[in-house]
């Protein structure tokens, strides 16, 4: 038997990728879905609180993409493109994650329960990552790492608008890995040379 929670969060996802959150409504999602309100109503009783769930399995995804990123190396400038690199897996794949995403991007004021500011999280990530490479001596001497930040993020935010704009969302993985690696590349610093026996 078919879980009425999992048809309503696919059918609703479509939806909620494809358009800001206060135009779909109830009886779009009901009737895609090939339910009856009266299935629905106990389990999802607005377009919110389906929006909410989402949201919850967005966090999630983006939680489990960041614990494999530490899990996969101690190397900040390597956790930084993996970051987006597993970023991008999640979008290219799961419906959810994308409309969590335009949620959290278009509606953030309609959730005021929760701090949504997609910007202000990837800025804390890629400033912890520049900060313990800049201590490692990873990148290139006299970096500005706060503008280094600014550029890093506001292009991976800037691709993910490509994406959805061209939707080449089966693009994603490679376009933001792709993304951030061009950026570090030009700051990282040259490697040392080993040293004589």
């Amino acid at each position: 038997m078919t879980d009425v929670r999992i048809v309503i969060l696919n059918v609703a996802a479509e939806h909620l990728a494809a358009a800001p959150l206060p135009v779909v409504t109830m009886a779009q999602i009901v009737d895609d879905a090939g339910l009856s309100l009266e299935q629905v109503a106990p389990l999802y009783s607005s377009v919110h609180t389906i929006a909410s769930a989402i949201l919850d399995h967005e966090r999630g995804s983006m939680h489990a993409a960041q614990e494999r990123v530490f899990e996969a190396t101690d190397d900040p400038l390597e956790r930084l493109t993996l970051a987006f690199r597993f970023v991008g897996e999640n979008l290219a794949t799961d419906m959810l994650v994308r409309a969590g995403v335009r949620i959290a991007y278009e509606s953030r004021d309609l959730f005021p329960e929760r701090r949504l500011d997609p910007f202000r999280t990837w800025e804390k990530f890629v400033t912890t990552q520049l900060v313990a490479a800049e201590s490692k001596g990873l990148l290139r001497a006299g970096v500005d790492v706060a503008g280094l930040v600014w550029i890093i993020v506001a292009a991976g935010m800037g691709t993910k608008d490509l994406l959805a704009f061209h939707d080449t969302w089966d693009e994603a993985s490679i376009r933001l890995e792709a993304t951030v690696a061009a950026v570090l590349d030009l700051v990282r610093a040259p490697p040392q040379p080993e040293a004589m026996p």
